[in-house]
């Protein structure tokens, strides 16, 4: 059982909600509010061409607008509106689509996806919101929602964790908090939304099941949960205080206690977890990263071709080797979906070995039957490293243990690069200009097209977000 249950110490739940509730923009570091910038503009970028490069996100969209309602919040690229909840349903099914999105790695989890399509969607039922106080709601809710993780993180194992997938389990946490706070909800009626939303709380490891196509979706479950819990709130629904860490909520119930309240609660507002928020260069999960990052700089640093490419080795702790498996086109063990292709360090490696880049356009149903890239991932093969194993390798704060790659080209010559920290890491942190790169190739892929001048348009809005009086500006050059 967690001490806090058996001491007098104010339960979590409250002290998060007067978080949300009464931060001003003000209070806001600059370096945290200019991440909190690029998280917006990151977030709209990925979740646009999503339902174009993978279809099997059109039917739950498709569902929402066939049912229509009140026209008040926009579905981006679609080109129509929805209520509130809908359309951020709608908007946040994109977001994790194409393993793209931002997120905490020591909280092991994406943060963007859950939070910024709940904020959109009230600041339109809203009216006019200005570009601080989107900014500010974004904010305290990123803010908790990679608290949430890193104190559940820093006392997992195995047997408290149980089969719960973290993103989804405290992701309406994250999108309450956006909308608490995006309706001026004081303390109180935050904690009850909190509490309401705690009634949702569930989703387990299940959703990477290789015959599912869910997994990239539940960003938009869970933002629907968090906007119907606010307004719910708004409306006076009392939910349950102490959803948190009460002897009934969320960290004992689920995780028997397995929680760290300091890592929660401690220097709230003074001292900021979102400053560890990463963004992903590559549309791959993130475990390959690092094998992406080292197979790039080989290729670069000793102007290897492809052609000349006789075997690449990789060398993987316990945590990535269920996704070395060897590619064997002959026998069929090649990615099946785009989900297969994302999780395969072989395929991931041979993308950036014969390409020399790695975007979501390698990821498409088409792609996957590249016989070129399937022949170059023949090449790749695992080679055991105890030292990458979790145990001695992870650091706190960072959670992904290093990627080792070495090349043995057709002179019979051997080239090997380990990388600690892959490009986006936040201890390697990505460039404001590829950011805004990756946001234009998004936007290429929309699926209603979107002018350059629109889309420049709306880069420049967003990167001084502070100066706009209000945000129906930006999202109208969405719509």
């Amino acid at each position: 059982m967690h001490k806090q249950l058996d001491t007098d110490l104010e339960e979590v739940t409250p002290i998060v909600s007067r978080f949300i509730a009464e931060t001003d923009y003000d209070q806001l570091p600059q370096q945290i509010t200019d991440r909190i910038k690029k998280s917006i503009l990151d977030t709209i970028g990925i979740i646009i061409p999503a339902s174009e490069l993978m279809p099997d996100l059109k039917p739950p969209i498709d569902l929402y607008i066939e049912a229509g309602g009140k026209e008040e919040s926009t579905v981006l690229a679609y080109g129509v509106k929805l209520p509130c909840w809908a359309a951020t349903f709608a908007n946040g099914v994109r977001g994790h689509a194409l393993d793209y999105a931002d997120g905490h790695l020591e909280a092991v989890f994406r943060v963007g996806i859950s939070v910024i399509p709940a904020a959109l969607a009230l600041a339109e039922r809203k009216g006019v919101v200005s570009g601080k106080e989107l900014i500010t709601a974004v904010g305290v809710a990123e803010e908790i929602l990679c608290r949430l993780g890193v104190s559940v993180a820093r006392r997992r194992n195995r047997k408290s964790l149980g089969p719960w997938h973290c993103g989804i389990l405290l992701g309406n946490f994250g999108a309450t908090a956006a909308a608490a706070r995006m309706l001026d909800l004081n303390a109180d009626q935050t904690e009850r939304a909190l509490g309401i939303a705690f009634l949702q709380a569930g989703g387990t490891e299940v959703v990477v099941a290789p015959d599912c196509n869910i997994r990239g979706m539940y960003a938009g479950f869970v933002g629907k949960t968090g906007v119907l819990a606010a307004l719910m709130a708004q409306k006076g629904l009392l939910g349950p205080r102490g959803c948190l860490g009460s002897r009934d909520g969320l960290f004992n119930v689920y995780l028997q206690g397995a929680y760290d309240r300091e890592a929660l609660v401690d220097n709230l507002g003074s001292e900021f977890e979102l400053i560890n928020l990463s963004f992903k260069p590559w549309p791959a999960c993130a475990l390959a990263h690092t094998y992406i990052d080292a197979m790039l700089g080989l290729r670069s640093e000793h102007a290897l071709r492809a052609e000349e490419i006789e075997r690449i080795d990789v060398f993987s702790g316990e945590m990535s080797r269920g996704l070395c498996q060897p590619i064997d086109i002959a026998a069929g063990r090649v990615p099946k979906t785009t989900n297969d292709a994302k999780r395969s360090i072989p395929f991931n490696v041979a993308v950036a070995a014969l390409k020399g880049r790695v975007l979501f356009q390698d990821f498409t149903p088409e792609a996957l039957g590249d016989t070129e890239v399937l022949e170059m991932a023949e090449k790749v093969r695992l080679v055991p490293a105890p030292e990458f194993d979790e145990e001695s390798s992870w650091k706190k704060g960072n959670q992904l243990p290093p990627g080792k790659v070495a090349v043995t080209d057709s002179k019979g010559r051997t080239f090997t690069k380990q990388t600690d920290y892959p490009y986006g890491h936040h201890l390697n942190p990505i460039k404001a200009e590829d950011i805004v790169k990756k946001f234009k190739d998004c936007i290429a892929f929309s699926p209603r097209p979107i002018s350059e001048q629109d889309r420049d348009l709306v880069i420049e809005k967003v990167l001084h977000l502070e100066e706009v009086s209000d945000i129906r500006e930006i999202i109208q050059l969405l719509a």
